[in-house]
């Protein structure tokens, strides 16, 4: 070419411009035989991995990963400069590369058309040298890129994209012979005569490749079989094909894009039979003169399964074969599809089936319906499944709009509840008035029924998810109405909303997508009521459904509470009993196990009928059960997939379940209690702190045991009478946190230090507050604090709250509370909402502690709390107490001089001066 041309960048150069040292490539030896050594290239990317073919060459195969790489990124090679190209340069650009395909030059490249060309040269008769037009279009990079700049809508139909390809050779009319009945194209000169004879001395060894035939029958029904194709040595594997399908040769098998890979890394294709081309102008309507009986094939019924895997109409028969010429190579390689490859890329199609397979679990595990902390997720995130789902769809990647909104403070929130009580009041005054003189705080009793969760902070995220196609149409617009405190916990729920969605229109085609697939009640009415089990481990099997109905109307206890992350090792076997197996002979075979799993309750990762089990036992139980069995394809899938297997589902057949608890992490503390209340217990006790400084004009307040600085960062979001504000707490990592936003009243200091000593430089402060902390210590340890600050601290006012233990059987219940298996059960449930808790007092401990203090350093007390109604059994969720100091008297110990400042200051801010020290 004249000129200085443009340098451009190959395939690993591009992934190393993008992902720099994010893109990490493995080299795997593959061993052919004793001699030969092959190799195979794993690229891995942030969001997902690649495996290559095998070359003769390491560059060759980390080259071949990279392309793959860029091909799922839906980015475009770099081989040529397709920026600015105008359609008739598009149309140049075709017919010069179809010229060159058929030269001398091009039967020596290392190019899978090449392979195609030199397999079609050994073809008898007409078809020697004719080369498919589908082949063209399958493979030849350059060409499909021109033709989308000619019309982008060729990435989606094969058939304009081969139309455009005969009409490019069209006008070649004095190099190119295109036949007006066959769908192929052959050099008009011949070639040498050298050449010829070189290649019919070249020895290819005959294969036989396993491939699974999709037959379409005249009433519609689709049979799925494997087959195997036998390519002997001189016969082009197109015309195999061609000959399974019932077509006349190659030239009218259509070849799709990849589908899946087998196991050993190789691409798997579609062929079936090609419809009519498209016209694509008035020159081109000699290519509709097709004689009927060519074409006969095509009155067939729609191929729904063949259809749905490569995602383009099939009609008629269909095959799923790996075996092709490959890049830098002149072998034909193949390997074996075989009904679980080919069953298992139909599962990983759907989102959902990307789940199971990501698993490693078809049967028993599935795509969770909520998305809750990334601690307790299993499994690659909703985004990552998105955005794997929309490379293999030829999606672009998905668009996230994240929108910010401020939520309303939690005053303005208690002003509009208090207006509605206030309203309750104005209809029955007396019983009001009743009301409020049991319980002085009833404003700040939240209930657990509200629809709409408020974010603990000031500002929600809320993200919405576009789907786009390659051409820029709108496939899906899916977004909430729901805020998170974390921007990601948007992101990821807006990818499993829209991922929810996208698997019922796969999974369940006859489905209603709007509709919410079940809810956390279902699994207890639902499928509860289809499960066997057994709390002993079996001396033999289930055979007898009468004996399995008497087990239906057993009262089961869940002891596993909704966000608990379970370890399990389960088995799944497909069981048929002798009284309904046709040969009389009683059949079980595995299907799938896995020696150690784990799933978080509650949010729909497991197979419902696992998990109803699972959550009613104990560590280290067995359990058993009877389910029926699933649709073939996912059977299959799990199976091995032989014929004996898929023989089995003719039977009456069912799923036999083995699975043993392994072990139990509950839920944080602040997941049940979030679950039960909105807002959160932790946002309750802060707004009840910030009612009491507003109610005392107070200007100085300790809070010890800040931790992160929540209650820190509570005032600061609202306007009190506060000057000077301290922290004190032992963690150096919580005390960080707090230091990044206490830095908005006249006076912010953070101590390093133990609450259990004193330091007089914060004797005498207005408010103390010690939320939810004092169980984290030694019983003894809560009375020596309560001596501590009382008698040294001396705060004006000191609020302590402590989590309720008696509440605590409110967060496990799932069950009739007299029940006798419900009180057995009653140890097993766990004795703390925190591990790490020391104790936790029911409401007389709690009273006697801070009374025997009160009465000792001249204290009155007033007892309250937080979460729930408060009256009756059993109480507050948080019980708080406030402690009013009487008067100063007797307010001195005597305390060793060297213990008078204990604490380090960590961090000290001044409005004054403007100073900000930091010691971490």
């Amino acid at each position: 070419m004249a000129g200085e041309e443009k340098q451009t960048l190959t395939p690993k150069e591009m992934i190393l411009q993008k992902f720099g040292v994010k893109a990490i490539y493995r080299i795997e030896e593959v061993h052919v035989s004793s001699n030969d050594c092959l190799y195979r290239c794993h690229l891995q990317l942030p969001e997902f991995s690649v495996v290559s073919n095998v070359f003769k060459r390491k560059k060759d195969s980390e080259q071949s990963a990279a392309e793959l790489a860029l091909e799922k990124l839906g980015i475009q090679s770099q081989d040529d400069d397709d920026v600015d190209i105008t359609v008739d340069e598009a149309w140049n650009n075709i017919v010069e590369r179809i010229k060159y395909i058929f030269s001398d030059e091009f039967l020596s490249v290392d190019h899978p058309l090449g392979g195609h060309l030199r397999a079609a040269l050994q073809r008898d008769g007409e078809r020697c040298g004719s080369l498919p037009v589908s082949v063209i279009a399958t493979f030849d990079a350059k060409i499909n890129s021109r033709c989308k700049v000619i019309d982008p809508s060729v990435e989606s139909d094969p058939i304009l994209l081969m139309s455009y390809v005969m009409k490019a050779a069209a006008k070649l009319p004095d190099y190119i012979v295109v036949s007006p009945h066959v769908d192929s194209l052959r050099r008009k000169k011949p070639y040498p005569p050298a050449t010829i004879k070189a290649l019919a001395t070249t020895h290819v060894k005959s294969i036989k490749a396993e491939a699974v035939h999709l037959q379409c029958t005249v009433g519609g029904e689709e049979v799925v079989k494997p087959v195997t194709l036998e390519i002997s040595s001189g016969r082009y594997y197109l015309d195999i094909i061609a000959d399974k399908l019932g077509l006349k040769d190659g030239s009218q098998v259509m070849i799709s894009r990849t589908i899946g890979k087998t196991s050993s890394g190789y691409e798997c294709r579609v062929y079936a039979a090609i419809p009519k081309l498209k016209s694509s102008d008035n020159s081109w309507k000699a290519r509709e003169k097709r004689p009927i009986i060519e074409s006969s094939h095509l009155e067939k019924s729609r191929n729904a399964k063949a259809s749905f895997v490569c995602g383009v109409d099939i009609h008629g028969d269909a095959i799923v074969a790996s075996v092709g010429y490959p890049w830098r190579s002149h072998d034909l390689e193949h390997d074996g599809v075989t009904l679980k490859s080919f069953y298992k890329i139909c599962c990983g199609i759907s989102p959902n089936g990307i789940y199971k397979l990501s698993r490693e679990a078809i049967i028993a595990a599935q795509l969770p319906f909520s998305f809750t902390t990334k601690s307790t997720w299993r499994g690659p995130f909703p985004r990552e499944i998105l955005c794997m789902f929309c490379r293999q769809q030829q999606l672009v990647e998905p668009i996230f709009t994240i929108s910010t909104a401020p939520v309303k403070p939690m005053s303005c929130i208690l002003r509009s509840y208090q207006k509605l009580k206030d309203s309750e009041c104005d209809e029955k005054d007396s019983e009001c008035d009743e009301k409020d003189s049991e319980c002085d705080d009833s404003e700040y009793q939240y209930t657990s029924k509200g629809k709409e969760e408020i974010p603990e902070s000031g500002t929600g995220y809320r993200c919405e998810v576009k789907i786009l196609s390659k051409s820029q149409d709108l496939v899906l617009d899916c977004s909430s109405r729901k805020f998170y405190e974390k921007e990601n916990h948007a992101i990821q729920n807006a990818s499993l909303n829209a991922l929810s969605w996208l698997s019922r229109l796969f999974d369940e085609g006859d489905g209603d997508p709007l509709q919410i697939c079940y809810t956390d009640d279902h699994l207890d009415a639902v499928f509860q009521q289809r499960i066997l089990m057994k709390e002993a481990v079996p001396k033999g099997h289930f055979r007898n459904r009468d004996e399995m109905n008497q087990y239906e109307d057993q009262v089961r206890i869940q002891t596993i509470t909704k966000g608990s992350l379970v370890s399990i090792c389960y088995s799944v076997y497909l069981d048929v009993d002798a009284d309904f197996s046709k040969d009389g002979k009683s059949k079980k075979e595995l299907i799938e196990s896995n020696e150690e799993i784990e799933f978080e309750v509650g949010n729909g990762s497991m197979n419902p009928h696992l998990e109803a089990v699972v959550t009613q036992l104990v560590v280290g139980q067995y359990a058993r059960f009877l389910t029926n069995a699933p649709a073939e394809d996912l059977f299959v899938t799990a199976a091995t997939g032989t014929q004996r297997d898929r023989s089995l589902l003719s039977d009456v057949a069912g799923f036999e379940y083995c699975v043993r608890l392994l072990g139990v992490k509950g839920p944080t503390e602040k997941r049940i209690e979030a679950d039960f209340f909105k807002p959160s217990l932790s946002k309750q006790r802060l707004e009840y702190v910030v009612k009491h400084i507003k109610e005392s004009s107070a200007s100085t307040l300790v809070d010890f045991g800040c931790g992160s600085g929540s209650l820190l960062a509570s005032i600061l979001d609202c306007p009190t009478s506060l000057q000077t504000i301290a922290g004190v707490d032992i963690s150096h990592k919580s005390l960080t946190r707090a230091a990044k936003g206490a830095c908005n009243l006249k006076s912010t200091l953070l101590h390093d230090g133990s609450i259990l000593e004193f330091d007089s430089r914060l004797h005498d402060i207005d408010i103390g507050t010690c939320l939810e902390v004092i169980e984290h210590m030694e019983e003894d340890q809560a009375s020596q604090f309560g001596k501590t600050v009382l008698s040294l601290f001396r705060p004006k006012l000191l609020i302590v709250s402590t989590p309720n233990i008696e509440y605590n059987t409110n967060f496990h219940k799932s069950g009739p509370p007299n029940h006798p298996k419900n009180r057995s059960l009653s140890s097993q449930l766990p004795k703390f909402r925190n591990q790490d808790h020391k104790f936790e007092w029911t409401r007389k401990q709690f009273k006697q502690w801070a009374s025997k203090l009160a009465k000792r350093h001249n204290y009155s007390v007033y007892f309250s709390g937080v979460g729930g109604s408060g009256k009756g059994d059993p109480g507050f969720a948080s019980q708080i107490v406030v402690f009013r100091r009487i008067s100063l008297s007797n307010i001195v110990e005597k305390v060793s001089e060297s213990s008078m400042q204990p604490y380090k200051i960590i961090w000290k801010w001044s409005r004054g001066n403007g100073e900000k020290k930091t010691n971490l």
